[in-house]
């Protein structure tokens, strides 16, 4: 009988001890959600405007400064090559160079990003603000960072972030080009204009411009295409509505950087020629 209560008393004293065993088990905190939260001093519209301030081509090496801000235009489509658009809290693009294919897995459009600028250019290329890794004082031509480089001047924040883009303008556009550069937009009432309407977005030989006007007309803006994009094989729609994008320049032509057909959102009636 001894024998029998200490097997009993056994089984009770496990059953207890597993019923206060938690069954169910914290998930891992989501590495996405953690943010660095390194110091930031320095703003990219200050930047821009000392970009500018330089001569077309030319480069000045940055100080011990660190920016912050989201990427607003990665290579998932293949439309942007070698490089990422990056808009801080105050609304100042720039654009990073960086010596790497297939950046979208680690810098995609929503990821918050730290740069340290410290021994990076500030390049005016050709009107547009970048931030290179090297430029060559010879002929002005510029380099990426290189990709086993880049952890060092690039530290990964929190994801996903949301940029809001600014509903402008094509007259907004030609009258202030330089607080648009490297800035996510969103315009309205807008649509190609009859060469460009229902047509490929690019050649697949080559790299095509198309243009898109708003309606009434007012201007009409340079839509620069790839031909690497995925989307190069793709009909341009011959409807009326918005679509949004990252404004540049190449030289001193206002020009249009699509970011994806889910951007263009041209499905209302055609009411301009």
């Amino acid at each position: 009988m001894k024998i029998l209560k200490l097997s009993i008393l056994s089984v009770l004293f496990t059953v207890s001890i597993t019923s206060c065993v938690k069954q169910e088990y914290d998930a891992p905190p989501n590495a996405n959600s953690i943010d660095p939260s390194k110091v930031v001093n320095s703003q990219i519209s200050y930047l821009t405007e000392s970009c500018l301030n330089l001569e077309s081509n030319k480069a000045r090496v940055l100080g011990d400064s660190t920016i912050s801000g989201v990427v607003i235009g990665d290579d998932r489509s293949g439309n942007i090559y070698k490089q990422i658009y990056v808009q801080d809290s105050a609304g100042g693009g720039i654009i990073l160079l960086l010596d790497r294919t297939n950046l979208y897995g680690d810098y995609p459009v929503g990821r918050k990003v730290y740069v340290n600028l410290k021994g990076l250019y500030l390049v005016n290329y050709r009107g547009l603000p970048e931030i290179a890794y090297y430029v060559d004082p010879a002929t002005g031509s510029t380099s990426g960072i290189p990709s086993s480089l880049i952890g060092d001047f690039i530290t990964k924040g929190s994801y996903p972030n949301t940029v809001t883009p600014k509903v402008v303008t094509i007259s907004d556009l030609f009258s202030s080009p330089a607080r648009y550069l490297n800035t996510l937009i969103k315009m309205e009432d807008m649509q190609f204009d009859v060469a460009s309407s229902g047509v490929l977005y690019s050649n697949p030989s080559s790299s095509t411009n198309r243009t898109i006007k708003d309606c009434p007309f007012t201007g009409a803006l340079t839509m620069y295409n790839s031909s690497y994009s995925t989307f190069q094989s793709a009909i341009t729609p011959s409807g009326k509505g918005s679509i949004t994008g990252i404004f540049t320049t190449y030289y001193t032509t206002p020009q249009f950087v699509l970011r994806d057909t889910l951007d263009v959102l041209l499905t209302g009636a055609r009411t301009c020629p």
